[in-house]
């Protein structure tokens, strides 16, 4: 169903198998999100020279780098062309580190009274009610996104370990913010399955042979996505703050001010300015969350104070 989306999003590389063009979407203003500017992905540490190339030719600014730091000690570093400016902003996303603890024990009855009667699904649904009920998480989702609507900072990558539940809700969150219908949205993030199919295959073929599991079922609520997973974090956020729009300024603190230049730079023709300092602003940020949203508010004095009450799905008139 979504093999026929894929081709022309996906940046082909040796060392990471789900890197991406967000672009491409149809808002329902009509205008397609622009391609070019903002990629979501997996893990960037295996990286071969060629693939830094690969990366090079798309003009990075900016990574953000889902990771924790235990993820990134296992991983490694992501490995990127020069100049290109990374922000760590880490997000648990749920205790997967237990999870694969488990797995790895090669306790196969505890696999099953663990992860057996849809107890990996049920997991995998509080994860991403997480993403929203968290405020460290919420927190850290909102400094991306705040990050996303700075000038001069795309061409932009953000990325987790597998690319599909971080990276899957951060690409939600900015396509619906860009008034990219539901559907639409839900087709990039099962398109991770996708990418993954082999791998993952592969991986569980593995795992039976050397007995480390033995009921290989156990692991594809883990390992695929769902619809179920995006809808539990769609339904948290607007449980919790009444609308989605009211999340992405509220839960996530961005200004209209902000959403203004994230349209801007998605939706319209903008040429990128030069790049602003990623250090300084991240800097100023924690000292002063608010004067990132008035330095950018101040350069636009003719737009509309915020309203908390309109939804962020419908673009700027």
């Amino acid at each position: 169903m979504t093999g026929r989306w894929a081709p022309s999003r996906q940046i082909a590389l040796d060392g990471a198998v789900n890197v991406r063009d967000i672009g491409g979407y149809r808002s329902t203003c009509g205008r397609e999100v622009l391609r070019g500017r903002l990629f979501r992905g997996d893990a960037l540490s295996q990286l071969s020279d060629l693939d830094l190339q690969r990366l090079g030719r798309l003009g990075l600014r900016t990574v953000i780098d889902f990771r924790t730091a235990g993820e990134i000690l296992l991983g490694g570093p992501d490995r990127l062309p020069y100049g290109v400016e990374v922000a760590s902003v880490p997000v648990s996303g749920g205790d997967l580190g237990a999870v694969y603890e488990l797995i790895a024990s090669g306790d196969h009855e505890r696999q099953r009274r663990e992860l057996g009667a849809g107890r990996a699904a049920w997991f995998m649904v509080e994860m991403n009610r997480g993403f929203v009920a968290d405020a460290r998480q919420r927190e850290a989702f909102g400094a991306a996104l705040r990050l996303v609507c700075v000038t001069g900072r795309l061409p932009l990558l953000y990325h987790c370990s597998g690319g599909k539940d971080r990276a899957g809700w951060m690409t939600a969150i900015v396509l619906t913010a860009l008034g990219v219908p539901r559907e639409l949205v839900l087709r990039d993030y099962l398109l991770s399955n996708d990418f993954h199919r082999t791998e993952y295959q592969k991986l569980r073929y593995d795992l039976v042979k050397t007995g480390i599991v033995a009921d290989p079922e156990l692991l594809r609520p883990i390992m695929e996505q769902s619809a179920t997973y995006l809808g539990a974090a769609f339904e948290e956020a607007e449980r919790r703050y009444s609308s989605f729009g009211r999340f992405v300024t509220d839960g996530l603190e961005t200004s209209d001010a902000m959403l203004g230049e994230l349209r801007r730079a998605l939706l319209g023709d903008l040429v990128p300015p030069e790049p602003v300092s990623l250090t300084a602003r991240l800097a100023l940020a924690a000292a002063r969350p608010q004067a990132a949203q008035d330095d950018i508010g101040d350069q636009h004095e003719e737009q509309a104070q915020p309203d908390r009450d309109r939804d962020v799905g419908q673009p700027l008139r």
